[in-house]
């Protein structure tokens, strides 16, 4: 028998008679004329229709199902009282700013058994490709956003995570490498956790991904999502996912998230091999990210400043560079987008081994392979390499990267380049638009070996700060798992 579409209730401010109705995108609460010969008021003023019906008069109000965490009918106490049904849900502007807010209707006790049987289509309608009753691994770094990350997931995401009925388990990291520690070892990781929830910056994330490849059965621990609500300064991986960095519109994204298979990379330095999930960087990129953290109080934007800094002051960055290029030209890595773009690359079906995939390419003290492409140069400015489109909220740095193409996306700029070329392209960056300009290179690859010739300097792993030593990167096709608001990247692409 199917489950109802619609009920009837009243609005518990002056019993407004109003239909609840499920339609194909959101539910629709109908008080229209001819259906209550009352004015709307009450509960219902503050729903906000963030996707208004094509065919319904102003006096209707709508929410999506996206935004519906949860649903319950409420039995009376008292005697000759009504039911009340409760509805929590986000009301989400366009700008992907969210905001926790609940809406109850009374219902006749002779309707509360088709109450009971709506609600449930309702929820099933919410949560269609998401899991319900997430159980949540919370990592919280107490050190990220200038040290409110504590105070902003209890204010922000806390209250939102127990409305959609989460089970959540949260633990506060103690110091550099916990995380990791955490991740690792914990029992029953697979068994108990629907994904992993990282409170903080890119580095908790990192950590994750570094315990996880250190757990008894590799392939199952990579199975188990990994997300993050923006705590940090800086908070790639969100944006990725969600396409926004508002901390309550991303916890409502992890709420509804669903899990994509992605790659993931092994790197290899001084006798170590660690996993990286976002980007590699020498040169400004790095310097800017790593140089700067005397203006962490700046938040993003210390980003931009210090690269305006490096340009003016035509910093250059010897180093020897070594890859494996797929793709060279800006038509190839248009047609390679395009073709895996189109492809349901969402989640891995390949057989995965127990332990980390062997290293097809050896690590950075082996012989560069043959097939290998090397570049000497004595006045690199930029080298970036990234496996996600966005590296801050202002820099679509990889348009052109997907999550499962088999591909890592690499950047090259020369110092030699005139400054207000190099300035032209950094501006671009915010919309992709660098990704046309002549004076820079753009690769499709799958492995690489860079080399600093300089003394000392920065090295960028994931916005990790590593040794300013040689290093090898290959990439693991469908490694790893996140969890993505629409099931693929938040950008505009190419």
């Amino acid at each position: 028998m199917p489950l109802p579409d619609s009920i009837v209730g009243y609005t518990q401010a002056d019993r407004v008679r109003v239909r609840l109705v499920l339609e194909d995108r959101f539910l629709l609460l109908d008080h229209a004329p001819g259906y209550s010969d009352q004015t709307s008021a009450g509960c219902l003023s503050s729903i906000s229709c963030v996707s208004a019906p094509s065919t319904h008069a102003l006096r209707q109000n709508s929410i999506v199902y996206f935004n519906i965490l949860w649903a319950e009918l409420l039995p009376s106490t008292l005697q000759n009282q009504l039911s009340v049904l409760t509805i929590d849900y986000c009301k989400v502007k366009n700008d992907k700013k969210a905001t926790l807010d609940r809406v109850s209707f009374l219902i006749d006790a002779q309707n509360e058994r088709t109450c009971e049987d709506w609600i449930d289509n309702l929820l099933s309608k919410a949560y269609r490709n998401a899991v319900r009753n997430k159980r949540l691994l919370v990592l919280i770094n107490p050190f990220g956003g200038q040290g409110t990350a504590m105070t902003r997931y209890m204010r922000d995401s806390a209250p939102m995570l127990a409305a959609a009925r989460c089970r959540v388990y949260e633990i506060e990291t103690k110091y550099k490498g916990h995380a990791s520690e955490i991740v690792e070892n914990m029992e029953g990781l697979e068994q108990k956790y629907d994904a992993i929830v990282c409170c903080s910056g890119d580095g908790i994330p990192h950590e994750v991904f570094n315990g996880l490849c250190k757990r008894t059965n590799v392939a199952a621990a990579f199975k188990v999502p990994v997300c993050q609500l923006p705590c940090g300064s800086g908070n790639a991986l969100c944006h990725n996912l969600v396409g926004s960095n508002d901390l309550p519109f991303a916890t409502l994204s992890v709420i509804k998230g669903i899990p994509i298979s992605v790659d993931l990379c092994s790197l290899t330095q001084d006798n170590k091999r660690y996993i990286t999930f976002l980007s590699q960087a020498l040169g400004m990129i790095a310097d800017c990210d790593l140089g700067t953290e005397n203006m962490r109080w700046m938040g993003e934007s210390r980003f931009t400043v210090g690269l305006i800094m490096r340009v003016l002051s035509g910093a250059k960055y010897p180093c020897r560079v070594s890859v494996r290029i797929s793709h060279e030209s800006r038509t190839q890595v248009r047609q390679a987008y395009q073709e895996h773009k189109n492809k349901d690359e969402h989640m891995s079906t390949s057989e995965q081994s127990d332990q980390l995939p062997e290293l097809k390419y050896g690590t950075v003290h082996d012989p560069v392979p043959e097939d290998w492409k090397s570049i000497d140069s004595s006045s690199l400015a930029v080298f970036y390499v990234g496996k996600m489109p966005w590296m801050s909220s202002d820099a679509l740095f990889f348009p052109a990267a997907l999550p499962r193409d088999g591909y890592l996306d690499m950047v090259l700029i020369d110092s030699s380049v005139p400054k207000k070329e190099i300035f032209s392209i950094l501006l671009g960056v915010a919309e992709g638009k660098h990704f046309d300009s002549k004076y820079l290179h753009y690769y499709k690859v799958d492995a690489y070996r860079i080399e600093p010739k300089a003394q000392s300097g920065y090295i960028s792993i994931d916005g990790e700060s590593f040794n300013f030593t040689p290093f090898q990167v290959e990439l693991h096709p469908g490694l790893g798992t996140l969890l993505s608001r629409t099931g693929e990247f938040q950008a505009p692409g190419i």
